[in-house]
């Protein structure tokens, strides 16, 4: 009778907890202090029980039924209303996603979850409910009304991967983001792209210079691509050279970051995993690869302010700043935050979208000779004269709407008062998605949507039925902010490249099918691997 009695108060305390506490506000920083707060709760309860009765194992059993009775009761209460009281209970989608987003993490184990959503999209329509409060949208206006002038969403938990280092750029907090994002558009300005010019310039000749060693041999674009973007990242940001394309193999700090951030592929749709953990196995598995790769990019950081360097690089604003405002601590985690954000977004992406670009001209030749047309008497090292040029702006636009650099990352958290879309009322404070990879191929956004038509952007513009659906930086004020830096080296390495050499898949490639075929969704895309051969053209 007395451990049905406890049994019973064990019920309650579970109905409670849910209905009091859990239900309320956000969680996934403090997971870790949950998780050990149950855990002492348990340890006190089986003290307390083993003093009343002296017994280890009398009292080892009760308290493992009462925690049963608590667990059970907890996440049966969290279970009915997810499903049958939950405000997003009438949008469609996987019933299972609908009580846990460990059910997504788990169609997301092989790190393709841009094919997910895909597929959720293809079953259940443009609006999909993803999670027990998260809606994904396959909408064109979807990107206008998470981003747009008007907009009043905050960023949602992703945004705290950093925590607690503080990101200007990856920030949820709105106004510091206006204030510091300042910062970034000063030194990635136009104006300041001129002084980083001649870096870019003299990456652009190391990297033609490798592909010239290869010539008519296969060669791994992937890894050439990403020397390139690490290499050059690190001279306009820190003035140094991580030596990759000199040395031909990955720095080893590179590799780390990049094993790192592998870790996003199942996990970023439930960020409160990554966060439990850092928190608890900081030391194991790819959790302390993360953690080297923040100390690698304080290092970065640390060695560039020893420096007295006569010209400008990114880093120099960050530590103007930094300067500034002597030492108060928060601003110590905002330079970290940021010089992290630096080297991650600084390449990541540039180095998926330049493969992508020559996976696609290997694949359709005539574009990378409409290109070679058109590059004809331009100056090839002037970022403004190459981006008049239509068709090699147009290929560009096609491979990033096709196979964009972030397949499926963008998130926001609705305002209290919620928000429409094309007549469909979207409650407040839900968590709403908008996937770049199946956006981008929208029957209702393009004609012919899955073919590769770089005229779409210039001479047939009566293929595009709706703009907003293309929005590969972002859009507003939370877009992109090193978006001329990324084109400018993307048409650089396009036109150096195409107008010396003729490019093709490598024997046994089979059209490349391997780059689509083995992509993975890790924050950044990461195409499977593409074999090219260059064959000069003269």
């Amino acid at each position: 009778m007395i451990m049905l009695a406890s049994g019973a108060v064990a019920i309650i305390a579970g109905l409670l907890a849910h209905q009091l506490v859990f239900i309320h506000g956000e969680w996934h920083l403090k997971g870790p202090r949950v998780v050990v707060v149950h855990l002492l709760a348990s340890i006190l309860l089986y003290a307390t029980l083993f003093v009343g009765h002296g017994s280890t194992g009398a009292s080892l059993v009760r308290t493992i039924y009462l925690t049963i009775c608590y667990i059970s009761s907890l996440f049966t209460s969290i279970a009915v209303y997810r499903l049958m009281f939950h405000r997003l209970k009438h949008f469609p989608g996987p019933r299972f996603v609908t009580l846990t987003k460990l059910w997504h993490v788990w169609q997301c184990r092989d790190s393709r979850g841009h094919l997910v959503l895909q597929a959720w999209y293809e079953k259940y329509g443009e609006f999909v409910r993803t999670g027990p409060a998260e809606l994904t949208i396959f909408h064109p206006e979807v990107y206008e009304a998470m981003d747009g002038p008007e907009n009043r969403n905050t960023r949602s938990d992703w945004y705290d991967l950093l925590y607690p280092r503080i990101s200007s750029i990856f920030t949820r907090d709105r106004q510091l983001h206006h204030e510091r994002r300042k910062m970034w558009e000063q030194a990635l300005s136009r104006k300041a792209l001129l002084q980083y010019h001649r870096r870019v310039l003299e990456k652009v000749r190391t990297l033609k210079s490798l592909v010239a060693l290869e010539e008519s041999c296969p060669v791994l674009i992937n890894d050439l691509m990403y020397f390139f973007a690490f290499d050059s990242m690190d001279d306009f940001a820190f003035s140094e050279d991580f030596g990759m394309m000199r040395n031909k193999r990955w720095h080893s700090s590179i590799a780390m970051l990049r094993s790192a951030l592998t870790m996003l592929g199942p996990f970023s749709p439930a960020i409160w995993i990554p966060r439990l953990g850092f928190a608890f196995i900081p030391s194991l598995w790819k959790v302390r690869h993360w953690f080297h790769m923040l100390e690698f990019c304080d290092q970065c950081m640390a060695r560039r302010m020893e420096k007295t360097l006569s010209d400008h690089n990114i880093a120099s604003w960050f530590i103007e700043d930094h300067v500034k405002h002597g030492s108060d601590p928060t601003r110590a985690r905002w330079l970290s935050g940021d010089t992290a954000t630096l080297v991650v977004a600084g390449s990541d992406t540039t180095a998926p979208s330049l493969t992508l670009v020559f996976y696609f001209l290997a694949r359709y030749p005539m574009h990378a000779e409409k290109i070679y047309e058109e590059i004809q008497g331009v100056d090839r090292e002037n970022p403004a004269a190459l981006a008049m040029l239509p068709h090699l702006t147009g290929t560009i636009n096609e491979a990033m709407r096709l196979l964009p650099a972030v397949l499926t990352f963008s998130s926001r958290i609705t305002p209290p008062e919620g928000l429409m879309i094309d007549g469909t009322f979207i409650p407040g404070n839900t968590k709403i998605c908008a996937p770049r990879y199946t956006i981008g191929r929208l029957e209702t956004a393009y004609v012919n949507p899955h073919e590769f038509i770089p005229e779409r952007w210039y001479s047939q513009p009566e293929l595009i039925k709706d703009k907003r659906a293309f929005a590969p930086f972002g859009v507003g004020r939370t877009s992109c902010v090193g978006r001329h830096l990324a084109l400018a080296q993307i048409r650089l390495v396009t036109a150096a490249l195409v107008f010396h050499y003729r490019i093709k898949f490598a024997p046994g490639e089979n059209n490349g099918e391997a780059v689509e075929r083995d992509m993975k969704d890790q924050l950044t895309a990461q195409p499977g691997a593409c074999r090219l051969v260059f064959q000069s053209r003269v």
